[in-house]
C-alpha cells in the first residue's frame, strides 16, 4: 500500500493525468509482450494458408482459363495443360511476392523496436 507521501497530489490535474499514462504505458506494455508470445502460432498458420491459397487460386484460374479456350477451339488436352503450367508460375510467383511482403515488414517492424 502507497504511503500518504508516495501518493500522487490528486489536487493537481496534470499529476493525476500522469500518473494515470505512467500505469496505463505500464499496463499496456505487459499486455503488448504477452500477446507477442501467444502470436507466432496463429501468425505461422495464417502465413501458411494465405501461401497455399495464393498458389491454389493461380493454378485453379490457369487451368480454368485452360479449359474454357480447350472447350472454344476444341483442343482439349492442350489448353488445359497450358493454362494450368501458366496457373502454376503464376502461383509460384504470387507466394514469392507474398513472401517478400512479409519479409519486408518484418525488416520495418524489427527497425522500429
Amino acid at each position: 500500500m502507497m504511503s500518504k507521501r508516495d501518493e500522487p497530489d490528486r489536487s493537481n490535474p496534470d499529476d493525476h493525468l500522469a500518473d494515470f499514462e505512467q500505469r496505463l504505458s505500464v499496463k499496456l506494455d505487459a499486455k503488448q509482450a504477452e500477446d507477442r508470445k501467444y502470436d507466432r502460432p496463429k501468425q505461422g498458420w495464417a502465413t501458411g494458408m494465405r501461401y497455399g491459397t495464393e498458389f491454389m487460386v493461380g493454378v485453379l484460374v490457369g487451368a480454368a482459363f485452360g479449359y474454357l479456350i480447350d472447350r472454344i477451339f476444341d483442343t482439349l488436352p492442350f489448353g488445359l495443360l497450358i493454362g494450368t503450367l501458366l496457373g502454376f508460375g503464376a502461383g509460384t510467383v504470387n507466394v514469392v511476392r507474398a513472401a517478400k511482403e512479409l519479409s519486408e515488414r518484418a525488416s520495418r517492424d524489427q527497425e522500429e523496436a
